[in-house]
């Protein structure tokens, strides 16, 4: 198919049918399918038994969007399974980077749980992610870094493509599928909810794990270079955070926005330590840490815990989540992450004593962080953690959760508020 039958199908083209099944569904909801689409750039795979198979790049707007597609009968639709027909190579602006046999043809399935871009599992054996936007992501030189350091699932592709400024841009990143694994989310609230229900459990070992392989993987991003944010920095972090405050404090009422209120001024004198730092070390890091991120399945009568979704914090444009930034943000993450699972146990559970898993949280965090610093000691790199930077992380963490309530989940308010009552119990 020439250039110009492709414009055409692209053109003709209606963006519902080319984007992953939870912006689809937003759309509809929309009614409006927005602006008209261009074809930016693309990548020809060849030929199937269905269709002509390209990797394209669609203007729609002020995006640039990701359609790993077939045109059939001269209509362009997605189609994420086409994955396995990728080779090595580069290919004008796309290059296609193959790790541990690439991706295997045969069965394609699609999760539907992704919230905005496509995930596939190949053969049983690999997830292919699809990003929906061709954006600036850090995603494959923290995997590549990573790769086969048993902290992250192994590497089979990494897809970029290079804009018309020269940026790359990850497009696709290919990983090992680890198989019967849940996520934290999961894992963790069934392993509080069984301790607190008096089930045999070890509550704490799997918190250790995770401390060792969380100091494993920032040695391994320091070896790449470990820099420093100045008081400038620490200045804009400072008034950010601040930001943040008063922004939770504007937009949450009721029972909790008074707590809040009532710990203004002692939570601004936590904050206002970034105020008083001169410098702090920086590294590459994970951005967006927490227990969610952490896979868990059994293999062989063991457990097996795996690192995952190295794009950024959602929260970032693209461009800042490229920014090394101080390993204490992804430890004051999951830090903070322990003590929601706590009370996301407490909140959907009945008939437990509540005290149990809010006893676990110190234990927990207590046992991560000191393993985690054991094995950073062990590595030669315990330079690079400034513990004087959690406590003020972790409530710009939570100040984060209230406005994310406030905006997306309104029921989840009781998580930053049981969380911010309990490192103030008391009021200024």
């Amino acid at each position: 198919m020439t250039t110009t039958l492709l414009n055409a199908a692209v053109e003709r083209a209606k963006i519902e049918r080319l984007l992953p099944l939870r912006p689809q569904s937003k759309l509809a909801r929309s009614g409006d399918s927005g602006p008209p689409l261009c074809l930016v750039d693309a990548l020809s795979l060849g030929s199937t038994s269905a269709g002509q198979a390209y990797i394209a790049i669609v203007q729609w707007g002020g995006r640039q969007i990701v359609v790993p597609a077939l045109v059939i009968e001269g209509e362009l639709v997605r189609d994420p399974g086409i994955a396995h027909i990728l080779r090595a190579g580069l290919y004008g602006n796309f290059e296609v980077e193959v790790f541990n046999g690439g991706i295997p043809a045969g069965s394609m399935r699609e999760l539907e749980v992704d919230q905005s871009n496509d995930s596939v599992i190949a053969a049983e054996s690999v997830m292919v992610k699809w990003q929906l936007d061709a954006v600036v992501s850090p995603a494959s030189e923290r995997l590549r870094a990573l790769n086969g350091r048993e902290i992250t699932p192994q590497l089979h592709a990494i897809v970029t493509w290079k804009s018309e400024n020269g940026q790359k841009r990850t497009i696709l990143t290919a990983v090992e599928y680890v198989k019967q694994a849940t996520d934290g989310w999961t894992w963790a609230v069934e392993l509080v909810r069984s301790l607190a229900l008096g089930e045999a459990v070890d509550p704490i070992g799997p918190l250790r794990t995770l401390g060792e392989m969380t100091a494993n993987m920032h040695s391994v991003f320091a070896q790449h270079g470990v820099g420093q944010l100045t008081a400038a920095d620490l200045a804009v972090l400072h008034a950010q955070s601040i930001a943040d405050l008063q922004k939770a404090i504007h937009v949450i009422d009721g029972p909790e926005g008074e707590r809040l209120r009532a710990r203004t001024d002692a939570i601004t004198d936590q904050l206002d330590q970034l105020r008083t730092m001169d410098s702090t070390p920086s590294i590459d890091i994970h951005g967006d840490y927490h227990i969610g991120q952490v896979l868990r399945a059994s293999e062989g009568g063991s457990d097996r815990f795996a690192i995952v979704d190295f794009d950024g914090s959602p929260a970032l444009p693209p461009t800042e989540r490229m920014l090394p930034a101080p390993a204490a943000r992804d430890i004051a993450g999951m830090l903070a992450s322990i003590d929601h699972v706590a009370r996301v146990v407490n909140f959907r559970t009945e008939k437990i004593d509540t005290s149990i898993a809010v006893d676990w949280i110190p234990k927990a965090q207590q046992a991560f962080i000191e393993t985690y610093v054991e094995a950073l000691t062990r590595s030669g790199n315990l330079e690079i953690f400034d513990k004087r930077l959690i406590s003020p992380l972790i409530i710009n963490q939570e100040c984060r959760e209230y406005i994310y309530a406030a905006e997306s989940l309104p029921h989840w308010r009781y998580v930053p508020d049981a969380v911010l009552t309990g490192m103030f119990p008391k009021e200024n």
